[in-house]
């Protein structure tokens, strides 16, 4: 890469190159991450390198905000379900990602990612076999509950609702407004939707399980389709125990 691209995207803080290279500013004698968030220095202070080691060998420190040396890489895999592709990562202790790749908001998932924990590169791990086995077990009814180490950050009402979804037992629902009643947020369903919306470990964390005031669906980021698919997928399973 040139340094014209390097300096685009650290004016632009672009987190799609986080973990290619940091920006270190002469005049603070700080170093940050492409996407770091803080007023951009001038240009002419900046110098681009490799990675926190060489930044912390030429004298700069880490900036407070974006922690650029606290940065782990997060391998993703692209796999098939009977829903559609999905995309999963994971670092090499937690899952972080488990997603539609092709939803809209997809590249807002990856970038969040990065912003969180640090550069994405497709891969593989034992993690990621793991995660991908478990949701296949549980596109074939085999599994109600993932055992799986995961980590999603957000801010403190998102984690509130994602920790809310959780305890949502496998084929049952509820609406968005007693969701978010359980959160201690009763006049903000709308909220709570928007939080259903940014949940970065679909299926796992089971946002599909929160419908409309009146059996509608609401919304979901894979689509109705598939949202559907996985309340019949868990209904039938609990009826046939039932049976």
């Amino acid at each position: 890469m040139s340094t014209t691209e390097f300096e685009r995207a650290f004016l632009a803080s672009d987190p799609a190159y986080d973990g290619r290279f940091v920006a270190a500013v002469r005049t603070t004698g700080v170093f940050c991450r492409p996407s770091c968030r803080v007023r951009k220095p001038l240009p002419k202070n900046v110098t681009f390198l490799a990675d926190a080691a060489a930044a912390r060998a030429a004298g700069y420190r880490a900036c407070l905000r974006c922690h650029p040396d606290s940065a782990v890489p997060v391998r993703v895999r692209g796999i098939e379900t009977p829903i559609g592709p999905m995309t999963i990562g994971a670092t090499d202790g937690a899952v972080v990602l488990a997603d539609f790749t092709e939803r809209p908001m997809m590249p807002a998932q990856l970038a969040a990612v990065r912003r969180r924990f640090g550069p994405t590169v497709e891969g593989d791990s034992p993690l990621l076999d793991r995660t991908e086995r478990q949701l296949g077990e549980y596109f074939v009814g085999e599994r109600r509950a993932f055992d799986l180490p995961i980590d999603e950050p957000g801010s403190a009402f998102q984690e509130r609702v994602w920790t809310a979804l959780l305890a949502i037992p496998y084929g049952e629902t509820i609406a968005y407004r007693e969701l978010a009643e359980r959160v201690g947020a009763p006049g903000a369903p709308r909220a709570v939707g928007r939080a259903n919306g940014s949940n970065r470990l679909a299926i796992i964390v089971p946002c599909h399980r929160v419908i409309a005031a009146g059996g509608g669906l609401g919304g979901y980021g894979g689509g109705l389709t598939a949202k559907r698919y996985l309340l019949d997928l868990e209904l039938a399973a609990v009826t046939r125990q039932v049976a």
